[in-house]
This record gives C-alpha cells, structure tokens and sequence, in this order.
C-alpha cells in the first residue's frame, strides 16, 4: 500500500462527505481501504501461476479414448473493472487429457489469479481458459462460471441473479461429451 494511494483515498472520502477528523469510525478507513486494493487486485502485479501437470502416457490407450476430468463448484470473487463492487460465485472446469493431467489445486489457483484484478466476467473466463489450453493443450477444455454482479444488484437494475459464461474449445465445443459435462455441473450446482 502506498503512502500516495492512502492521501488521495482520504481526498476522495472527504470530497463525498466522510470526513475522518469528524468520525472517529474512518480514521483509518483511508489505510484499510487502500490495504484490502492491494490484496483484491495481487493479480495485476503478479504472473500467473505454473501449474503442476503430469504425463499421462497410455491414458488414451488404458481407457479406450479419453474421458472428461471435471473439477465443479470452484469458489472465486473479483471485483467489476466498471463500479468496483464485488462479483462472486464458481467456476467448473472439465478437460479431456491428450498428454498430460493437472494437478487439481492449479485449477484453483489460476481462478485466483485471473480474478484478482478488476475484471468483467466474459474476460475472466477467457483468460481461465486461455491460460489452461496453453499449458494443458487437452484434446478438448469446457469451462463454466456462474455469478451474482453485486454492480446489478446494489444499483441500476437492483435485481439479484445469476450471470453464467461458457467457454469451449476441442472435443468439448459441441457434441455428447460437452452435454454429459454441462449435465455434471449443474448437479454440482450449489446457490449463490
């Protein structure tokens, strides 16, 4: 956090009318505020994280052809570029290995990272995706996330509910593997 972010955070509190010499609550609000930025947005200044995969020789030959991996239910939350109010909810991921298998807790780190900066949800799963395909190159790549925007809930629309993006690349863009996947992921649903 720096000393230039907390002063001009104080700038604008008392622009809108929280003046912290008068409530002895937003003393430190400048400080805290500044602190939480810089933990909510690590990612703009951080590179994405390696992920842990392993060779997978004989898997196509072992199982007769590939089969979907699935991770469902992934917790994640980021901030929206445009009003800087929270979006949260969850990713699923399903690929079909070609060479290689992922280490499960990669998965979760690289929604970590891709979600801590501002963002907008269809760029988010982007990058998710991206990032995946570039380091896994699997036969096929589904992903899957489904969000509450705080930004539609607390003002212009006021209405709560659910945005949900979908990415697809491979074996998985269209066909009966991609509908067993998407099948499996709103049994994992859970409410946001």
């Amino acid at each position: 956090m720096s000393d230039e972010a907390v002063e001009h955070f104080r700038a604008f509190m008392k622009a809108v009318g929280l003046h912290a010499d008068q409530d002895p609550e937003l003393a430190r609000t400048a400080e805290r505020f500044t602190g939480l930025m810089d933990e909510l947005f690590s990612g703009l200044n951080e590179a994405a994280p390696q992920i842990s995969t392993f060779e997978a020789p004989g898997l196509n030959e072992s199982t007769g052809g590939s089969r979907p991996v699935l991770t469902c239910a992934l917790p994640f939350q980021s901030m929206c570029v445009h009003h800087l109010l929270p979006f949260f909810g969850t990713v699923d991921v399903a690929y079909v290995p070609a060479e290689h298998i992922v280490g499960f807790g990669s998965i979760g780190r690289v929604i970590d990272h891709f979600a801590a900066k501002p963002q907008v949800q269809e760029r988010l799963i982007i990058e998710i995706a991206e990032h995946l395909q570039t380091t896994l190159n699997p036969a096929g790549l589904l992903v899957r996330l489904r969000a509450r925007q705080l930004c539609m809930e607390m003002r212009g629309a006021h209405k709560h509910g659910e945005l949900i993006s979908i990415e697809a690349r491979g074996v998985l863009a269209s066909g009966e593997l991609r509908a067993e996947c998407m099948a499996q992921f709103q049994r994992a649903e859970k409410t946001l």
